[in-house]
């Protein structure tokens, strides 16, 4: 290793040179301050410049590893374990007890292969109602919560992270039919025997105190299994929580291009013209679980079965649209761009099934019944495109227009007129 002459290396360094320190203001001192000074800068200044030598080698060092494939960009940063910051009492102080005695039990139904998934993309403390519901449900850390959250909110929160199996987050927010695809591939990859799916602002109640609302729906899988052996997905109060066999994930998808309503009406009659039979867990099953449509946040004595089920009877009877909180949550570009990319979904679900243009805002009316008695749908994919969509490059304003005296002179007037 080259030695390191201090002498060379500050006349390297224009304001350290003799000629610099020459035409600094004369101090009067003794000989020997004067060397114990210039001695004392030159080992600062080496000192400085081996440390930064030393931090030079070790990240040479660290970028010498191979990677082991390109894993894409950085998971979202935690917070620290809730155990690092507060003791589990202090997080779970306020919970109900039916709700506080599922953290750190373990696993439940160790002899079944299956995950119960919970979307969460907007309303924090409605999500957080319908949690509690679903661990007093028994599903424990059964529950996998996909955080699609613009600033992660689960995968930060220490509390819900102790309740729940897994938070898995998106790497940026998705659609809800993106989000659906992520569950399948999720479900299939892992082999799971079927997954559960149900709504963020929704809450679980057994039928009585006798058995959780876990038992009595896993208790109803296994009578659909021997009943229904060709079913593939089976609704418990339609799709708020429904379950959907492997290989439904395996093999079918949700279309992209549909983005929020009217993604089930597409999916749900081609799952059944796979071959897969759609159902109501009650016809086979008789009685099932309640589940509850949730407008807004609610504290629900969830240690008290009567009491919960009074306050979530009570909620039948409001008249509040499930979907009013949006107006209150989202800005004004998500209610501006939601609005926009809802309508352009009606008219791509439109031309894919050839309905007619006048079509009810979530019309899912793609069936009929064939020959057999037997529902499917009404063509096939974008069969009749030609018949209700002509490309905008080869259109003028007399091949749109349906009504007479009122055509469209810009290519944006037409392009409106389509839809």
């Amino acid at each position: 290793m080259p030695v390191l002459n201090a002498d060379a290396l500050f006349e390297s360094i224009p304001f350290l040179s003799k000629r610099s320190r020459r035409s600094l203001p004369s101090v009067r001192t003794t000989e020997w301050t004067k060397h114990s000074i210039s001695f004392a800068a030159k080992v600062a200044v080496c000192a400085l410049i081996c440390t930064n030598l030393v931090q030079l080698l070790i990240l040479s060092a660290q970028s010498s590893f191979p990677c082991e494939g390109d894993s894409g960009p950085p998971a979202p940063k935690a917070l620290p374990a809730a155990s690092d910051i507060y003791s589990t009492e202090m997080l779970t102080s306020d919970l109900p007890d039916v709700v506080r005695q599922s953290i750190g039990a373990p696993m439940p139904f160790p002899d079944r292969h299956f995950a119960v998934f919970i979307i969460f993309s907007w309303n924090f403390p409605l999500f957080w109602t319908s949690l509690q519901t679903y661990m007093a449900a028994g599903w424990g850390r059964r529950v996998i919560i996909l955080d699609n959250s613009v600033d992660h909110r689960i995968l930060n929160d220490p509390l819900v992270k102790q309740m729940v199996g897994e938070v898995i987050p998106t790497r940026v927010q998705l659609t809800f039919s993106q989000c659906q695809n992520f569950i399948s591939d999720i479900s299939a990859e892992r082999n799971y025997t079927y997954h559960f799916w149900g709504h963020a602002d929704v809450a679980l109640q057994a039928s009585s105190p006798k058995q959780s609302f876990a038992e009595e729906v896993l208790d109803c899988m296994d009578q659909i299994d021997a009943a229904k052996p060709e079913w593939g997905i089976a609704y418990f109060h339609y799709d708020w929580f429904s379950a959907t066999r492997h290989a439904v994930d395996r093999d079918l998808r949700y279309d992209n291009f549909i983005t929020v309503y009217m993604s089930d009406c597409d999916y749900y009659p081609r799952v059944r013209q796979a071959g897969f039979a759609t159902l109501d867990a009650e016809s086979v099953c008789g009685a099932v679980p309640s589940v509850y449509d949730m407008k807004s946040h609610m504290e629900l004595p969830l240690d008290d079965y009567h009491k919960t089920k009074e306050a979530l009877e009570g909620i039948k009877i409001t008249q509040w649209d499930r979907n009013s909180w949006k107006w209150t949550v989202w800005g004004v570009g998500e209610q501006i761009g939601w609005e926009l990319w809802e309508l352009t979904t009606r008219q791509y679900y439109r031309y894919k099934w050839g309905l007619e243009k006048n079509l009810p805002p979530h019309s899912c009316k793609i069936e009929v019944e064939g020959p057999d008695g037997q529902k499917k749908p009404r063509q096939e994919p974008f069969e009749t495109l030609e018949d209700i969509y002509v490309p905008l490059s080869r259109t003028t304003a007399k091949d749109l227009d349906d009504t007479p005296g009122q055509k469209p002179s810009t290519a944006d007037e037409r392009r409106l007129h389509m839809f």
